[in-house]
């Protein structure tokens, strides 16, 4: 039986595959897939931190199309008490750099005001131990140069740059450059670099395709695709991703409107359409047709009438 195809990229499946308990083996191979490109030190014994039920979050769809921009996508712990935090982020510019920080610097606080009225003030400080920040984004960020595929960030020493405070790091994974890596690279090599196999599986658009390579190539991918199978199998699970991805549709449409001085005719028919579009879609997925007026903005009545 063919299963349906959902972006791999997507929050929501992101937090199914790599965000309950049982898939830490999971995590952690793409935490040190991601480690092993810049021969960091690996991690073991990762603990997700609020692990989610089966689906990642409750299966309530009025709870989970509108996930706020302030939630960690996939948070885990060292047995050292190193913090790993991982992104999916589809859209955004160098502004995301910012989001980043916020994340980290709010992490930080978090685990300083965990012991706050256990210690002194002063001894809190030894509870805040390295961040290893990783975000796959679907898109390219700007630096003024020609680009890369992975970068790292760490704090230098600015006049001597092999002297680093090893606290934080921030690995930026554009995942769309990886795709003419991969198709440039032997079979040795994509065996030989584990963090190629999950860009492979996080760009594939018919895994049918290449599965088997991606098991020859990571034997991890024999769980990850099977649990790819188990989300795309789960009628819940698929409407509240349909509901997902029709939500950001609705807010991308929402935030070009608002952002247009204004809309000519043939501007403001461009978007009925689109909204005509979605709302077929979410029909066809036996959604509740409330839901569908409140994201596309259409009334019942037109709904109905599709």
């Amino acid at each position: 039986m063919k299963h349906e195809e959902v972006y791999k990229l997507s929050d929501l499946f992101a937090r199914y595959l790599l965000g309950k308990n049982g898939n830490e083996d999971l995590l952690t191979d793409l935490v040190n897939s991601t480690l092993r490109e810049f021969n960091f030190e690996e991690v073991k014994d990762l603990e997700i931190i609020d692990p989610s039920p089966k689906a990642g979050f409750s299966l309530n769809l009025s709870e989970n199309i509108e996930l706020k921009e302030s939630i960690i996508d996939i948070k885990a712990k060292t047995k050292n008490n190193e913090t790993v935090i991982i992104e999916f982020q589809l859209c955004g510019n160098m502004d995301f750099l910012k989001r980043i920080f916020y994340y980290i610097s709010k992490n930080i606080v978090n685990e300083v005001t965990l012991t706050a009225g256990r210690r002194q003030e002063g001894e809190n400080y030894n509870n805040v131990q390295k961040i290893i920040s990783i975000n796959l984004l679907d898109f390219n960020l700007k630096f003024g140069d020609k680009g890369k595929a992975h970068r790292c960030f760490k704090l230098i020493d600015t006049k001597d740059l092999n002297i680093s405070l090893d606290l934080i790091q921030i690995h930026i994974l554009e995942v769309k450059r990886f795709i003419e890596i991969i198709k440039n690279s032997t079979k040795e090599e994509l065996k030989n670099n584990r963090l190629l196999s999950w860009m492979k599986f996080f760009t594939s658009d018919n895994l049918e395709l290449i599965e088997e390579e991606l098991k020859e190539e990571n034997q991890i991918m024999s769980k990850v695709i099977e649990e790819y199978r188990k989300f795309t199998s789960d009628d819940k699970m698929m409407r509240a991703y349909a509901a997902r991805e029709a939500f950001l549709v609705g807010q991308k449409m929402m935030l070009r409107r608002e952002r247009e001085d204004g809309f000519d005719e043939g501007k403001l028919e461009g978007l009925k359409e689109g909204q005509i579009s979605m709302a077929k879609s979410m029909k066809t997925k036996n959604m509740d047709i409330n839901l569908i007026s409140e994201i596309t903005s259409l009334t019942i009545d037109e709904i109905e009438k599709l």
